[in-house]
């Protein structure tokens, strides 16, 4: 079985952006590859206090003993994507130390706080996965869940507790019957254009919220007995904070979807953030930072390679009765957008079409847009024959370093994004199903001529196919 961070390598590989799931769409190896994460980080800590890798050297950043997180509140969202980012890659590193394998990329989950389920659901509307204090593992152990808790040192050092009081604390008795309001409210922010008030409502609402009702407050006179998710100072000392975070930074992204040309202050594109970063580089995630979120399974996120590295093109007469197959895994129902994104794809000289045919080996130039197996394409504008001298239309040979500060070339292709619209022909194809087993797409391409060329005269890493869940 693929796992997240064995899918998530392969992506990188082929320059495809990294893929957060739901906690709750995990399969138990990633699971355990999650909780083995943290369980190194803990561990890294232990031995070394100041290392990176390490759970207190990022915990500490949000509170004690740093407090760097509230300095400016309408950095909110920029300041906690790049702390996120950076607790995101430390987990991996933990991990990839733990099992010296370096062919591991370990995203963060995001836990859904608006959806509730007996089977996955503890009583008090935490996530089972969360609130169990143990867990057994493959061979039948009983082991302490590291997604649990976690030793704090605002605890330790700052509160002198020891033993079980060293240890971030839950109470959150009055959590589960506001997970319908925080639904409702997520909703509303959602229909708000204006990236300021969007950000102060769901700041000092949802998000805050979950601080307070998953930390609440004992009735117990023993020492420690206010949750860590309740105060600024110790809530980044609970495991759950991070995958808290990682929610609110996916509202911030379908956000950011759905009014693609909010307007960003300028304080907060200029504003240094965490770890240095810079609020501009922080606001594009899929390009800047190179994530995006998936409401789907792990088993639906197949990535396919591209064109860069396959054999030389055929011949023309070869090509012409072949296309390029995709195979594209389980497809799931019930998304209101699917596209087929194509990574790095290098701008052609000359212009192309590519269509798309669902389960049609056969289909040729012939093959019309009344075709049933047809499900969209992607018309691509050729920019035109070199003007220059030798070399000049190769970016390989204008690399930009330290010490050229030239503009960058102008068909360097990093931050092309071309896709192509599959929607009504999956939709067609899924039918009343809820999902559709081992899907596979054939793309041809055509010339200006309307003729079909070989697939590798487009250059591209790889492709995957994307939905979009209903809000």
């Amino acid at each position: 079985m693929t796992t997240v961070a064995k899918l998530n390598h392969r992506r990188k590989l082929a320059g495809l952006p990294l893929i957060r799931f739901n906690l709750l769409r995990l399969n138990p190896e990633d699971v355990q590859d999650l909780r083995d994460a943290y369980a190194a980080m803990y561990e890294i800590s232990e031995l070394a206090i100041g290392d990176r890798r390490g759970y207190y050297a990022l915990a500490r950043g949000h509170g004690y003993d740093q407090d760097l997180c509230h300095d400016d509140s309408r950095t909110f969202l920029t300041w906690h994507r790049s702390y996120l980012y950076s607790f995101e890659k430390a987990l991996n590193t933990a991990l990839q130390w733990k099992r010296q394998d370096k062919e591991l990329e370990l995203t963060l989950p995001y836990w859904d706080w608006t959806q509730f389920n007996k089977s996955t659901h503890a009583a008090n509307g935490l996530p089972k996965l969360l609130d169990e204090k143990s867990y057994k593992n493959q061979r039948g152990d009983i082991l302490e869940n590291p997604l649990n808790r976690a030793k704090s040192l605002y605890r330790t050092l700052s509160q002198n507790l020891a033993d079980e009081q060293a240890y971030t604390q839950r109470f959150p008795a009055r959590f589960k019957a506001n997970i319908a309001l925080l639904k409702n409210e997520v909703d509303r922010y959602m229909d708000n254009p204006n990236f300021m008030s969007f950000q102060n409502d769901f700041n000092a609402g949802a998000h805050g919220a979950i601080h307070v009702l998953v930390g609440g407050e004992s009735n117990s006179p023993l020492p420690g007995n206010i949750g860590d998710m309740t105060a600024v100072i110790s809530a980044a000392y609970d495991p759950l904070f991070w995958l808290h975070h990682s929610m609110v930074d996916k509202v911030w992204f379908d956000w950011q979807t759905l009014h693609p040309d909010a307007n960003i202050p300028l304080h907060v594109l200029q504003k240094v953030v965490y770890d240095g970063r810079v609020g501009k580089d922080l606001i594009d995630a899929e390009i800047s930072l190179r994530y995006i979120y998936s409401e789907n399974s792990v088993e639906s996120a197949v990535a396919t390679t591209g064109t860069t590295n396959t054999l030389p093109a055929r011949s023309l007469s070869a090509a012409a009765s072949q296309a390029k197959e995709l195979s594209l895994g389980l497809i799931e129902g019930g998304f209101v957008r699917a596209q087929l994104d194509f990574l790095r794809l290098h701008p052609p000289k000359e212009s192309f079409e590519i269509r798309a045919y669902i389960e049609n080996p056969a289909c040729n130039a012939d093959t019309g847009y009344d075709d049933d197996s047809y499900c969209g394409r992607l018309v691509l504008f050729g920019h035109g024959r070199c003007h220059g001298a030798p070399g000049h239309c190769n970016p390989a040979q204008a690399v930009r370093d330290e010490y050229d500060l030239r503009a960058k070339h102008p068909l360097r292709y990093e931050h092309t994004q071309y896709t192509i619209d599959l929607t009504r022909g999956l939709r067609r194809f899924i039918g009343r199903k809820k999902s559709v087993d081992d899907l596979k797409i054939y793309l041809i391409v055509i010339d200006g001529q309307g003729k079909v060329v070989a697939p590798e005269s487009i250059k591209y890493d790889g492709c995957s196919l994307r939905t979009f869940a209903k809000q």
